[in-house]
């Protein structure tokens, strides 16, 4: 009787040991160069000379900072604008940022001030599996605008591919380990 208790306190062990394991995900921690190349940017790619992310990601701790160096303009193209970020992080918009995220699934709602008054988004960010997925709902006069961005580290730790799906299309960027 003995043994089956000491047996079974052990089993017990081991897979707690596993289940936490398992859920610890991986750390895409580093900094990471944009292969244009190899990402489908769409209408994007024209401006983005050069992009870089650099993740920090510690536990239920992620924040993205995005670098990104724009190409000129084309001749005879109209000045301005461009300068802004796209909302829902994944570091898809032009111009630099930095963006933070709990890992937790819990929806945190922020406002900001805009033209048309204050706007409250809504974004949950979590642990999928070996996935890093953050949902963002951004309000908008014809309904509400859903951003998935989601991070994959490649298995051998050296390519990182971001994901984005909004009402505006799909982009894929793949970046590669900085030194």
């Amino acid at each position: 009787m003995k043994k089956n208790v000491v047996l079974a306190a052990a089993v017990a062990v081991l897979a707690m040991a596993f289940t936490v394991s398992a859920q610890k995900g991986p750390d895409l921690s580093g900094k990471w160069n944009l292969d244009i190349a190899k990402s489908d940017l769409g209408q994007q790619a024209a401006m983005i000379k050069s992009q870089t992310l650099t993740i920090t990601h510690a536990g239920t701790s992620f924040k993205v900072a995005t670098a990104t160096e724009r190409n000129a303009p084309p001749a005879g193209a109209p000045a301005g604008g461009g300068g802004g970020r796209m909302g829902g992080g994944g570091g898809m918009g032009p111009g630099a940022g930095e963006q933070s995220y709990t890992l937790d699934g819990k929806e945190v709602s922020t406002e900001r001030q805009t033209p048309n008054g204050t706007m409250t988004s809504k974004t949950k960010a979590e642990l999928n599996g070996s996935k890093v997925v953050i949902t963002t709902v951004v309000p908008t006069p014809n309904g509400d605008m859903k951003t998935s961005t989601t991070y994959e580290l490649s298995t051998d730790g050296k390519t990182l591919t971001v994901s984005r799906e909004s009402a505006r299309g799909a982009s894929k960027s793949v970046y590669t380990k900085g030194s």
